[in-house]
């Protein structure tokens, strides 16, 4: 992928001009703003700290939340994620806190119809004060709340109070509470210990992973994490616009044939029953203006509508498949005396999308059903990954965070993006950049891994959070799914939590739950879009199945998630034929520097030492990593000593990648295969995961602070749109395949190489034109198993322990791609490259060039900056298999030749070899060993049908006792 910094940061600079998120405007209704910032001392924060018998104040910031305030104040000993915080300050999220302000209201305010209070994010409990009188309560972190607050504000000198009640100490009463009304528990009751985080978050309707997951710390925030301000006015004020549009032809083109229905449904409050005019207009055109009378009230509605033709509204598509065409548009409503006029004003685009899960096979129905998006009636192949909250504390998320989070993934040529049901509603600025980048999202709703209530007092807190969520992501054009839950319908079914002894009990309260309150609301509110009820389902087969399917993972339906660490993740057999896998991966830890970032002296820091085992939370992790490392690498014997750590880091992040690497190209294999039982068809692979949230283990590929480790170089690679692909058949025989779900022709000349490591003269080489159709994986090549065993390369090679095989494809337009047919774990197998760095200039104030030499074949060549957390470079992680290469970096802040060379660190495999066993595995004996070779028959095909093996699924114990 060549380089386009300059390019780049001029389209930044364009699109920071044009994206924002809906902007509202007002004329003649008052607002007064309560927002702060900490060093105003306009805000303050208190708490009794029962444990040790003191009182603790605070200056505090709004929008916001404790743990910051403290961390800001000098409170917390260190920063937030240093070492043990976590747990440190876990008595910070078992406190109740108190955030308490003054502000001034003037007689032309109160003179208004009405004047509310409106809080657009607390987290979570809270009863709202001013005056000392209670004007309202707040019971979940996802609800825009709005009090009628008029009859307790005076002219002058105002106080408000918002008292937080501990979310722990509260979601542990809510679950006692409904086990004494009840009579049953609302599971899982705890956590496993490897999480060491808080228990019951199903109890309370905030963040699940701010009590921790098996990626992230616990930290149970509390504060206004959204703004608050005061609104008064008389007539109608504009609180939410939906965004309706309609094609008069299925599938839409840019011409006079199609026209557009566009309606607006404004949701608005208003002080009185009066009437007024209302105006929907592209900016820049006439539009459409009616008469209105508006109703007395709060969440009352009215449409709007205007027509639009394809020749003015060029279509948006998703990243890969065209352009990302977006208009601004501007709703208003006026009195009908023009002294109070509201607006707001929203960007959109001009698609269709639908969730296709038409039959396989009409003559044989058995064989299941396609689970697939279009848009513009183009079938769209998912390309994508999970995206996690970029920090447990929202208030710390910044936007410019947020735009290279969605940067990174159009880079990789991701189209598809879940929203994962644990963390949160994201904020304006991420769906701001979906829209702009063409990354679809699928948004899950926060439910993940556990049952819930389903009594009426928590249905109706749901049915809150379920309107405001709806209300206010709507209108978002790359918004295309609404899924109910993470996982919690496979958990019902699989017995994770102990629901069986119990099954039609939780299963009611799961359909009460998920169907009867939240879906029933969301088509009503959206009809425009799909709504499944969990994430994995069958679907429509789910729906038949009562909403639980008996199986939730059969292949032949719906979306899958699948993990397995104990088998080998280079070997694609494993792998299932699934219709549509929305979450797999492997762990690995982040970069050494970005561990430091967090440690006292990381140089104190083993494989197995405390604070590693502190910073993994997945259970046994640590193990299933290492297993992996020393089923590949050149294994070290003293792996738990410090000076291995800085390699175990490096081939962690190996392993992640050649397991995604492997999978991710079996799955896009499989977009147009179709086995004689009906598995195949593959149509999505969106990796686990995409972005960290701290610093420790887990499956992202961009780290805490913006780097990316290597996974996002092998996306760049695993994700293009036309991609050889590698792979050998159980026959033993190496077919290469050519992948394309790109929509533009592509043809070229395809060149195939075998290399032993020892030798950069390649023993086999063929060149080959080929030609790549759209949404097919074709077979273009094939090396017979007699070849492979002639050149000492086949399954039963003898040489391999000491000169290993890799098959080496190129061609111009793709990626290069690599096969190895022996793995590299014998460090007698890896020769000195003697990397070298040679001709670096700049390119521009933001990129450098650079020629890479060695002397040797060098796998997995990896290279890093210092201290620059946003850049990268050109390739990373590759196989070098010529004397040159020439390279560029990219620096979002800017870098000169010499400080690229100053901070720059390159490795490859061979320098593990120093401190690992001379033999496979690191056997310290010298015993002969087989090399290690490609397992073609580890299982048979009957095995894809196990669903509830023990290595399914990532979170499926994450709760367990």
């Amino acid at each position: 992928m060549p380089l386009m910094g300059a390019v780049f940061t001029v389209l930044l600079i364009h699109i920071a001009q044009c994206v924002a998120s809906s902007e509202k405007y007002s004329s003649g209704i008052h607002k007064i703003s309560l927002n702060a910032e900490r060093s105003d001392n306009v805000w303050i924060a208190s708490g009794y700290n029962a444990s040790s018998g003191t009182e603790i104040t605070v200056p505090a910031t709004v929008p916001g939340g404790i743990y910051s305030d403290l961390e800001d104040n000098g409170v917390l000993s260190s920063a937030i994620y240093h070492e043990y915080n976590d747990l440190e300050t876990r008595w910070v999220g078992r406190m109740n806190w108190t955030f308490t302000r003054n502000f001034t209201v003037s007689s032309s305010l109160l003179e208004k119809a009405k004047v509310v209070l409106v809080c657009e994010g607390l987290d979570t409990i809270a009863q709202v004060f001013i005056n000392e009188m209670l004007v309202g309560k707040s019971e979940n972190m996802f609800v825009r709340y709005t009090f009628d607050v008029k009859s307790v504000l005076r002219v002058g000198g105002n106080t408000l109070r918002v008292a937080f009640r501990s979310p722990v100490e509260y979601a542990n009463t809510k679950f006692r509470e409904h086990n004494q009304t009840y009579g049953y528990q609302v599971l899982p009751a705890s956590l496993v210990p490897a999480l060491r985080g808080e228990n019951r978050v199903q109890m309370i309707r905030k963040m699940p992973a701010s009590f921790s997951w098996d990626w992230g710390p616990s930290y149970p925030n509390s504060g206004i994490w959204k703004s608050i301000y005061i609104q008064g006015h008389n007539g109608a004020i504009i609180r939410d616009v939906m965004i309706f549009s309609t094609p008069s032809k299925p599938i839409p083109d840019e011409t006079e044939a199609t026209q557009w229905n566009v309606t607006a449904r404004i949701y608005y409050d208003s002080g009185s029953n009066s009437e007024g005019t209302m105006t929907f207009h592209r900016i820049g055109s006439i539009g459409v203006t009616k008469p209105v009378n508006f109703r007395k009230g709060m969440g009352q509605s009215v449409d709007i509508n205007l027509t639009e033709s394809g020749t003015q509204t060029l279509l948006w598509w998703p990243n890969g498949y065209g352009e990302q065409n977006l208009y601004w548009y501007n709703v208003s409503m006026a009195s009908i005396d023009n002294r109070e006029t509201s607006t707001h004003m929203i960007r959109f685009g001009f698609r269709t999308v639908e969730l296709i899960e038409d039959f396989v096979d009409q003559a044989n129905k058995q064989k299941g059903r396609e689970f697939y998006f279009t848009v513009n009636g183009v079938k769209i192949y998912s390309k994508g990954s999970n995206s996690i909250p970029l920090h447990v504390l929202p208030e710390r998320v910044t936007a410019a965070q947020t735009e290279w989070l969605l940067r990174s993934a159009k880079m990789s040529h991701q189209n598809m993006m879940r929203v994962w049901g644990g963390g949160i509603y994201e904020m304006e600025e991420f769906y701001d950049w979906a829209d702009e980048y063409g990354i679809l999202i699928w948004q899950d709703f926060m439910f993940a891994c556990a049952m819930y209530p389903a009594n009426e007092e928590f249905r109706e807190i749901v049915r809150q959070e379920i309107e405001t969520q709806v209300k206010r992501l709507q209108y978002r054009t790359s918004l295309v799914l609404w899924a109910g839950n993470n996982e919690n319908e496979a958990a019902l079914r699989g017995n994770w939590f102990g629901t069986s002894s119990n099954f039609s009990l939780y299963y009611a309260d799961y359909v009460k739950l998920y169907i009867d309150t939240i879906k029933v609301l969301v088509v009503k509110l959206d009809p425009s879009r799909r709504f499944i009820s969990s994430s994995p389902t069958n679907g429509i087969k789910s729906e038949e199945e009562g909403w639980v399917a008996r199986n939730p993972y059969d292949l032949k339906y719906g979306d899958l998630h699948f993990y397995n660490y104990k088998d080998d993740n280079w070997n694609w057999t494993m792998y299932l034929k699934t219709r549509y896998s929305s979450e797999y991966g492997f762990q690995s830890f982040p970069h050494y520097e970005t561990m430091a970032e967090v440690a006292n002296d990381i140089s104190t820091w083993t494989w197995d030492s405390a604070m590693m085992e502190h910073r993994q939370r997945h259970p046994g992790g640590q193990e299933e990593i290492r297993k992996l490392i020393k089923m590949h690498f050149p294994y070290p014997e003293n792996y738990n000593s410090t000076e291995a750590f800085p390699h175990m880091l490096y081939m962690s992040q190996l392993s992640q990648v050649m397991g995604q690497k492997t999978q991710t190209e079996f799955y896009r294999r499989l977009m147009d295969k179709l086995d004689s039982d009906g598995k195949g068809h593959n149509m999505g692979a969106l990796y686990w995961q995409l972005n960290d949230i701290w610093q420790g283990c887990s499956w992202a590929g961009i780290e805490y602070n913006g780097r990316w480790k290597l996974q996002m170089y092998y996306a760049l690679k695993f994700f293009a749109p036309v991609l050889a692909s590698p792979y050998v058949e159980r026959n033993g025989d190496v077919v290469v395949e050519l992948i394309s779900d790109s929509p533009r022709n592509f043809s070229g000349e395809l060149k195939v190489q075998i290399f032993k490591l020892k030798s950069l003269t390649p023993v086999f080489g063929q060149d080959v034109k080929v030609k790549a159709e759209f949404l097919t994986s074709k077979e273009v090549f094939r090396v017979n198993r007699t070849i492979l065993e002639e050149l000492n390369c086949g399954a039963n090679s003898t040489s391999g322990d000491i000169n290993p095989c890799v098959v080496f494809l190129t061609l111009p337009g793709t990626p290069d791609n690599f096969l190895f047919l022996q793995y590299p774990t014998n460090k007698l197998a890896l020769r000195n490259p003697n990397l070298q760095i040679t001709s670096v200039e700049a390119v521009s104030a933001k990129t450098v060039s650079f020629t890479l030499t060695t002397e040797e074949v060098a796998p997995f060549v990896t290279q890093f900056v210092r201290g620059d957390h946003r850049g990268y470079f050109s390739d990373n992680g590759y196989l070098l298999v010529t004397r040159e290469r020439k390279m560029e970096y990219y620096s979002e802040s800017g870098i000169t030749p010499q400080q690229f060379m100053d901070r720059l660190q390159v490795m490859s495999l061979f320098n593990v070899t120093h401190i690992a066993g001379s033999h496979i595995g690191g056997s310290s004996n010298n015993q002969v060993h087989r090399p290690r070779s490609l397992n073609l028959y580890r299982r048979s095909d009957s095995a894809e049908n196990s669903v509830y093996s023990s290595h399914l699924l990532r979170d499926d114990y994450c709760f367990k006792e």
